[in-house]
């Protein structure tokens, strides 16, 4: 019965396959009043810049559900190394954690539901202070939507040189798929999962920029997700049909 689901799957998936992302970003603020008012609809891959010269800046979101189905979101946040030392940075999504906690449980967002999403910047006195902040939100583990706070105006080179760019293709495939990649880290893998999660090829990348090939003949007809891991971590995650 499972090879039968399957099967069907893949046939869907090949017929016609479309990513299309689920979430919709909408960053907020506080008037005078203190009502929250609409700010403007983030794009993927945004950088939403905050000026740094109060020693408490608040970025806040509303998170949307487009689908017609419940869906489970998880957050991921990464703050990168280019953080000025002694500033404080914590979040909400569900919960509002501790400063520098961000082991946020999943969020379970009704059809057309809509959570708040929001990042605190606390500079505790430091002049031309700055983080580079990257937001991932996640439904059942698979990317959907990446954006970026900017406070204090720190350096966008930055943004750049520490995102992974992948472009792969054919997709769908049929026999050979290729992966063209450009990282700035060594220790880098592709792995590819299929439907169900387990991992059915991994291949350690030797250069920072080059294509990998990657024979899917083997490969049973239907949707696998392939992620590219730094350091064993996964920065990446996109998604693959094969079709035979």
């Amino acid at each position: 019965m499972k090879k039968q689901v399957l099967l069907l799957i893949a046939m869907f998936a090949c017929a016609s396959f479309t990513f299309a992302q689920v979430l919709k970003i909408n960053q907020m603020e506080t008037n005078d009043a203190m009502e929250r008012i609409f700010v403007k609809e983030i794009q993927r891959g945004d950088v939403i810049k905050m000026d740094t010269k109060g020693s408490f800046i608040e970025f806040d979101s509303d998170v949307i559900n487009t689908s017609d189905m419940a869906k489970t979101v998880s957050l991921m946040l990464e703050v990168y190394e280019h953080y000025t030392e002694g500033i404080d940075i914590s979040a909400c999504w569900g919960e509002c954690l501790a400063p520098w906690n961000f082991r946020f449980e999943p969020v379970v967002l009704p059809s057309e539901g809509a959570e708040v999403f929001r990042v605190d910047y606390s500079s505790n006195g430091i002049s031309d202070s700055k983080a580079l902040v990257k937001c991932t939100f996640l439904i059942d583990d698979v990317e959907d939507f990446i954006f970026y706070v900017n406070f204090g105006d720190a350096d966008n080179s930055v943004k750049e040189s520490i995102i992974s760019k992948t472009k792969l293709y054919p997709n769908p495939a049929t026999s050979i798929v290729n992966i063209d990649y450009l990282l700035n880290r060594n220790n880098t893998q592709i792995v590819i999962y299929n439907i169900l999660g387990v991992s059915v090829y991994e291949q350690k990348l030797q250069n920072r920029e080059s294509t990998a090939i990657i024979e899917v003949t083997g490969f049973a007809a239907g949707i696998y997700f392939y992620t590219i891991k730094i350091d064993g971590k996964a920065v990446e995650t996109k998604k693959l049909v094969v079709c035979h």
